[in-house]
């Protein structure tokens, strides 16, 4: 007889993951590590995709782009025009746009740069209130949005305009969760797409932005693709910028001993910023969809199916980071997840490493103290992890 044991275990564990689910939310890596025990990808009728929780078939996936594709076209499906971007191309198109990025993106991240953050930091540490407040609201997301028009040569956000146009691509990310947001979430693209153009069009020939552009357009690289893929900067500076800096600071608050004892010298203090991307990605995961019929991992992958990498529990994995529940600064090489691997790595990741690296600098050179004053609350959102109410003191 054949024991079915198995089998039940994990479409009763598969059938109950919900990323949206409060108790998930609050700390969802109990889940994924009940899932990475199962030992392979587990199917998903909840996500309509195949479930990956291990470094090694995640890695795998990412690395894969003959049979598993972020341009969804490969797979048969159609996918909006203003959709199109460096995230959403693939090798040899893709390549292209992501060298002219990550270039751009590397001069843009000055020693310039991280002197004004640094100076900005502490004025706005200066000015917070005594006593807890919700640092969410009240530094990490402020300061974001303060740091990406600073770091691309922009005007000033305009939040009124911005916030709902960032907030309804957010919600989109959960589209496979949540389908009413993916129209509005494909709407708020054009807008920003447009307002970005603008912008462009604004700027004083030689501006870094302005060079970018003239860049791309001289390696042949579409300009509304170009518009597109400055757009997922721009709305890192509402996603994976602040959530990776709440996330710090939220993890430094519950062990006051990392900042004492872990930080100190520049070496650490570069690194140390993948140490907190890899222990709370502000990223979960994505989706790549199957080209073609393919094996992965003793299972069959139909083309067309989705396979969603979960970033979260890869880099989670005692398979391949030690003791990976502790937060350990000197961990290195660090080869987390959170923002891709390989030709699909997020330029993004520059600023938002950046950013998070002036911030812990600024802590430290202060002797701050952090102390939660009660237990913080995470939005609502399957893709990015980010803190709604972070209460915190800071004291110097």
């Amino acid at each position: 007889m054949t024991d079915l044991t198995g089998l039940t275990e994990q479409s009763d564990l598969i059938d109950r993951y919900d990323p949206l689910d409060p108790e998930t939310l609050k700390d969802p890596y109990p889940t994924y590590e009940a899932l990475r025990a199962l030992g392979g990808p587990v199917w998903s009728d909840r996500l309509d995709s195949w479930v990956l929780t291990s470094y090694e078939h995640c890695k795998r996936v990412l690395l894969d782009h003959e049979n598993f594709a972020a341009d969804w076209r490969r797979a048969g499906e159609t996918v909006p025009d203003v959709s199109l971007s460096v995230h959403t191309f693939d090798p040899p198109e893709h390549t292209g746009i992501y060298g002219v990025l990550a270039h751009s993106l590397m001069e843009m991240a000055s020693d310039g740069l991280a002197k004004r953050a640094r100076a900005e930091i502490a004025a706005r540490l200066d000015a917070l209130p005594a006593g807890p407040v919700n640092l969410v609201t009240e530094f990490t997301e402020p300061l974001a949005r303060w740091f990406i028009p600073q770091a691309l040569g922009l005007p000033e956000f305009e939040l009124d305009v911005i916030r709902p146009i960032a907030a309804a691509i957010t919600q989109a990310m959960d589209g496979g969760l949540v389908p009413s947001a993916r129209k509005p979430g494909v709407e708020a693209q054009g807008k920003l797409a447009d307002l970005i153009e603008t912008w462009v069009e604004e700027l004083e020939p030689g501006a870094p932005l302005r060079e970018l552009v003239d860049r791309a357009t001289e390696a042949g690289i579409p300009r509304a693709a170009t518009m597109n893929s400055l757009r997922t900067l721009v709305v890192n500076g509402f996603t994976a910028v602040p959530a990776s800096l709440g996330n710090a600071l939220h993890a430094l608050a519950r062990d006051p001993r990392i900042l004492k004892e872990q930080l100190g010298d520049p070496v650490t203090l570069d690194r140390a910023p993948h140490e907190f991307f890899r222990f709370e990605a502000p990223i979960q995961g994505t989706t790549r969809l199957a080209v073609r019929d393919t094996e992965l991992a003793g299972v069959q992958v139909l083309r067309g199916q989705g396979v969603l990498m979960m970033f979260a529990a890869a880099n989670r994995d005692p398979a391949h980071f030690t003791e990976p529940d502790r937060i350990d600064l000197g961990r290195w090489p660090n080869h987390h997840l959170t923002f891709g691997y390989g030709a699909h790595a997020c330029s993004g990741s520059i600023l938002a490493h950046m950013l998070l690296r002036e911030v812990l600098t600024v802590l430290l050179e202060r002797g701050a103290v952090l102390r939660l004053a009660e237990p913080a609350t995470y939005k609502k959102l399957a893709t990015v992890r980010t803190l709604e109410i972070l209460p915190l003191e800071i004291t110097f």
